[in-house]
């Protein structure tokens, strides 16, 4: 090689690097669509159009004539059952004559990418705005659904294992199925799941779920006809359960108490529209709750505290649910996932339940009341805040009151294209906390790197902060990778159990991490491989922190 081209390789090296930073840095906003007129008759037919014909076109997995096409896609591609058009038409919130609006189009477009056997779904319409109506095309793209799972790990000197088969699409019929085994500190034992949906009810689910473990089972039955999408006249729910477990509750990376559980659970609830227009609805709703749960201490625990072990509860209560909804549909990228559609609806969600105490030998009324509401909103071109509350009270009903409030803020902020920001704080109010469900910080629960239920209190806050990298780097069609650099801060504090926390101060970590998402497996998640760097004086936590989990978000 010449000397003038071997000394200019290394400037032409640096041009690029410095070109990819420029880049990096450039202003971008999220990917989105904005809402459009898709009828193109909005002035002539202002409340839709009728649906004349529906094309239904299922894709495989993978794209054969892509340049990075392999011999894994092709075989993937040969190996599994395309999703049958029928499964695809009742998933579709209109049939032929329907009368639908744009918003319409848009919301049967998110539920059909909700399917967890389809990576990606898109509906084009072409119209005849003479006569009012539209042939509707619908393009379908499959997900690669038989996931096998094999997990070994082992934290101090416990071991755990989980070995078992997914499908998510049984004969291309969007049934699910499931069957594993898996040992860890607390149990081990076979586990059986089966989902599917009901052809004789429209739009409606039957769930069925058995678990024979060591130390007890679980079986749970379920019928479900929700409110489909905006326009569903009615809903319908009938679920029972019956679970016999010793759970164990862990603090300061120790096992702290372990009681027996003995629970049955019934639900059953019936509801109808009230009222309802083109971007808003009004529901209401009856139901009847069954639920008790009798917690004992085994005395042949290691941890045997009786002091926490949780006051059974037995309660029965009918009840009435208002529900309001809105619909204001955004098709945005790189919100939870990486590369791929995300259906986010801005409009407010309002959900508020009262039920009174059927039996109550306090006497007066024993109340049970739920809330939630949530919002989400468009601050700038790049920009997106999502808020969310919940409330829940038991009052009077023979145990000692509960009451619990929490509340999360996320802030998503696209700098460029190859750069992120993202923003979280959560935080949680309560008084007579079930001792069997904890309100903890952990690597779960707010402060990533410290372990699974590490300290406990009453109230709880939480708050992190991420750079995120998008790379636009896909591997084979197979996954796209992104990273992000983190820090986490949080508490949990006051009431009994906090008084037993190793470490009462602020708990600190930050850490490094790559991402890893397939828009080709129905396993939807994302794959989290991070090094956490946890903070403070306490002696039970791990100077550095490696894990590899799949979670639902970047």
């Amino acid at each position: 090689m010449p000397l003038s081209f071997a000394l200019l390789r290394p400037l032409h090296s640096l041009r690029y690097y410095f070109a990819m930073v420029y880049f990096a840095f450039l202003p971008s906003a999220f990917t989105q669509t904005l809402h459009q007129d898709l009828t193109g008759c909005n002035d002539d037919f202002p409340s839709g159009l009728q649906v004349n014909t529906i094309e239904i076109i299922n894709r495989p997995i993978f794209d054969e004539n892509a340049a990075n096409t392999i011999s894994l896609h092709r075989w993937a591609n040969a190996m599994h059952i395309i999703t049958r058009p029928g499964i695809i038409q009742d998933r579709l919130t209109f049939k032929r004559g329907d009368v639908v609006t744009e918003e319409d189009i848009l919301e049967a477009q998110a539920i059909l990418r909700a399917q967890r056997f389809l990576a990606d779904a898109t509906i084009s319409t072409t119209n005849n705005c003479e006569v009012g109506t539209m042939d509707v095309k619908i393009e379908t793209y499959d997900n690669w659904s038989l996931i096998p799972t094999l997990s070994f790990s082992r934290r101090g000197s416990e071991n755990s294992a989980l070995v078992g088969i997914r499908e998510d699409n049984l004969l291309g019929l969007g049934i699910r199925a499931t069957a594993r085994y898996t040992k860890d500190e607390q149990r081990s034992g076979y586990q059986l799941a089966f989902s599917s949906i009901v052809p004789w009810v429209e739009h409606a689910n039957l769930f069925l779920r058995l678990e024979n473990n060591d130390d007890g089972d679980i079986y749970s039955v379920a019928f479900e006809k929700p409110f489909y999408h905006l326009d569903s006249a009615n809903s319908l729910l009938l679920s029972a359960n019956q679970t016999a477990l010793v759970e164990e509750i862990f603090q300061n990376n120790k096992s702290r108490n372990s009681f027996h559980l003995a629970g049955k659970a019934f639900t059953g609830a019936y509801g109808w529209r009230i009222a309802s227009n083109n971007r808003r609805t009004s529901r209401l709703m009856l139901g009847l709750t069954y639920n008790k749960a009798i917690f004992s201490s085994p005395a042949d625990s290691p941890a045997n505290d009786v002091s926490f072990t949780p006051t059974s509860r037995d309660f029965l209560y009918p009840w009435v649910s208002f529900v309001y909804a809105e619909r204001d549909i955004l098709v945005m990228r790189d919100i939870y996932l990486i590369n791929q559609p995300e259906d986010i609806n801005l409009g407010w969600q309002l959900t508020a339940r009262l039920g009174v105490e059927a039996d109550n030998s306090e006497g007066g009324l024993g109340i049970h009341t739920q809330a939630t509401i949530t919002k989400s909103l468009i601050t700038g071109l790049n920009q997106l805040l999502m808020a969310s509350a919940t409330f829940n009270a038991i009052t009077n009903t023979g145990i000692s009151d509960f009451i619990r409030v929490d509340s999360r803020l996320e802030y998503f902020y696209r700098h460029s294209d190859l750069i992120g920001y993202y923003l979280r704080l959560n935080g949680t109010l309560s008084a007579g906390q079930f001792l069997d469900q904890p309100i903890v910080i952990d690597d779960e629960n707010g402060v990533r790197g410290f372990p699974n239920q590490y300290q406990h209190g009453d109230h709880r806050i939480a708050a992190g902060a991420e750079v995120r990298l998008y790379t636009n780097y896909n591997f084979y069609q197979l996954f796209e990778v992104g990273f992000a650099a983190f820090a986490d801060v949080g508490k949990a504090f006051d009431g009994k159990s906090a008084r037993l926390n190793e470490e009462s101060g602020w708990l600190h970590s930050v850490g490094l991490g790559a991402r890893l998402f397939s828009n080709k497996s129905s396993n939807s998640g994302v794959v989290h491989i991070d090094v956490a760097k946890p903070f403070g004086a306490a002696k039970n936590v791990n100077n550095w922190e490696w894990s590899i989990q799949l979670k639902k978000a970047f």
